[in-house]
């Protein structure tokens, strides 16, 4: 056992002896490959360094090259650059008088390369306005302001009414009252329910048989009709409108058979006129005096004019409304 494991141990030294001396064979065929690879590389260089003819026609002229010439301060080492500067120049006003230009002065030594971005921040400076004074402008002397105010031109219809003579004063003041500015803002009138009232072709019908000296109606279809107190029915003449208030006095005309409810104060300071048919008030009271006296109406209809003072001339039942 011995000597066979003594074999096999020269075997394996003599194994490994072979695989290193192959290798360092194969190593050196390389090495002597690439010299004779490299060798005619060099001599094609030598061959290029060698001399040529004195042909002077064969020669190829080199192109001239171009250097770049630096010079050189004699106190200092650093390169002289061309410098950039702009002429300095003070603040000055422009036409306008609400703006004034600023321009500002450099002088920095830069490189040519930055000289042409440079130049071009201080053109956009130069264009920047710095404003002295604030932004707001009055309006020139052409322009005008003008004041909306509602116009009050309307067109005015005499009162259908029947009886047209004055009637005894029942009721004196012994000092004159206050003015209808004055009680329309310090004695209001309280205010009816909300009325919808809507123009309809029916209700055309009634107003063209009611009123037949309106000769144009100019409300369309599904038009509500407004309510106003009776200290404002004088600015509504000639309009169909839902006019309230508080009934201060009624006179009876028996001549005429009509009754009239005077707003607000005594016969002939009334600040709104309701001209009512016998037999119209009747249908609310037999004795339609004390009914309307001191009572909320509101009544809807074309605002007419008797004297210069506005009034509604009712012609149906459904015009007057208690509240």
């Amino acid at each position: 056992m011995k000597k066979t494991i003594t074999i096999l141990a020269m075997l394996l030294i003599a194994a490994t002896a072979y695989n290193q001396s192959s290798r360092r064979a194969a190593n050196n065929n390389s090495t002597a490959s690439r010299t004779q690879r490299e060798e005619p590389a060099t001599t094609k260089k030598s061959a290029s360094t060698a001399p040529q003819s004195k042909d002077r026609s064969a020669i190829a002229k080199p192109r001239p090259t171009e250097r770049k010439t630096y010079h050189y301060d004699q106190n200092t080492s650093v390169r002289n650059t061309p410098t950039y500067s702009e002429p300095t120049t003070s603040a000055h006003r422009s036409t306008n008088s609400n703006t004034t230009t600023v321009t500002r002065s450099r002088t920095q030594s830069t490189t040519p390369a930055r000289v042409e971005s440079r130049a071009q921040g201080e053109q956009i400076n130069r264009k920047r306005t710095v404003t002295s004074q604030p932004s707001y402008q009055k309006p020139r002397e052409s322009q005008t302001v003008t004041s909306h105010k509602p116009s009050t031109q309307y067109r005015e219809y005499s009162s259908p009414r029947v009886y047209r003579e004055q009637h005894t004063v029942v009721h004196y003041y012994h000092s004159t009252p206050a003015p209808k500015a004055y009680r329309a803002k310090y004695y209001v009138y309280r205010r009816p329910p909300e009325y919808n009232i809507i123009w309809t072709p029916v209700m055309y019908r009634h107003y063209v048989r009611m009123y037949p000296m309106v000769t144009y109606w100019h409300y369309t279809n599904g038009y509500r009709i407004g309510s106003i107190s009776a200290y404002d029915a004088e600015f509504y003449r000639g309009e169909v409108m839902t006019v309230y208030g508080r009934v201060s006095e009624v006179y009876y005309s028996y001549t005429t058979d009509e009754y009239f409810l005077y707003f607000g104060l005594y016969y002939p300071h009334q600040d709104f006129t309701v001209v009512v048919p016998g037999y119209i008030a009747r249908r609310y009271s037999r004795h339609p005096e004390r009914f309307f006296d001191n009572s909320h109406l509101a009544v809807t209809g074309l605002i007419t004019t008797y004297n210069g003072e506005p009034e509604i001339v009712v012609k149906e039942k459904f015009q007057i409304n208690l509240y």
